[in-house]
């Protein structure tokens, strides 16, 4: 089998596994079901993973490689703190928008059903969660250092109401596939910060 071959058949098997994840969750998915989503032999599966915990571990490491390519490219802008803050704000929310609001947030809905009871998975999405909380928290540090930002509260807790609301708006936005929820937290926390509101979409502006 060439190389490609063998790089293709492991990437359909990581995309199937996370578009199912995304849908149901690792543990209600059954390898029947990620190798009729993949297209490929139950021995593909075996080939590249040792179990489907293996294949799980691998959708959240790449994701990872994803997400902090997503934080270093909005939080590591120049501009000042609530200018790089609100243009997180809205790259978060043309993600979510993009996929019609279907699926929710890996690493949450990770989080939400792994938590207690795989350590393995629990590890790994806490280091994510360990890193975009610092991520933002230094923003904001440097918008409380420069004047733009409240200081009554620490740039920690700030940073935990930051992602707190953005996982709670991605879930409301989800039950409602709308994006109006998710787009009224972020508005909240934008005012909060004192940055304006964030900005509607093409077809929300012609509502």
């Amino acid at each position: 089998m060439p190389v490609t071959d063998r790089k293709d058949t492991r990437d359909r098997l990581i995309d199937a596994a996370r578009r199912l994840a995304l849908r149901k969750g690792f543990d209600r998915t059954s390898v029947s079901e990620l190798i009729a989503e993949a297209g490929v032999q139950r021995g593909s599966l075996y080939h590249y993973f040792p179990g489907k915990g293996d294949l799980g571990l691998a959708v959240l490491e790449r994701d990872r490689v994803g997400f902090m390519t997503m934080l270093d490219s909005t939080l590591s802008r120049p501009g000042s703190p609530a200018k790089v803050l609100k243009g997180f704000f809205n790259a978060a929310l043309k993600m979510h928008r993009d996929t019609g609001f279907v699926g929710g947030c890996l690493w949450g809905n990770t989080a939400l059903e792994m938590s207690d009871t795989n350590p393995a998975y629990a590890k790994l999405v806490g280091e994510v969660f360990k890193t975009w909380l610092s991520r933002v928290e230094a923003v904001i540090g440097r918008g409380q250092d420069e004047g733009e930002f409240r200081t009554d509260v620490t740039a920690g807790d700030l940073a935990r109401l930051v992602v707190a609301g953005i996982e709670g708006g991605i879930m409301m936005s989800r039950l409602t596939k709308s994006p109006r929820p998710f787009k009224i937290c972020l508005d909240s926390l934008q005012t909060l910060f004192g940055g304006g509101t964030i900005k509607k979409s093409k077809r929300e502006e012609a509502k």
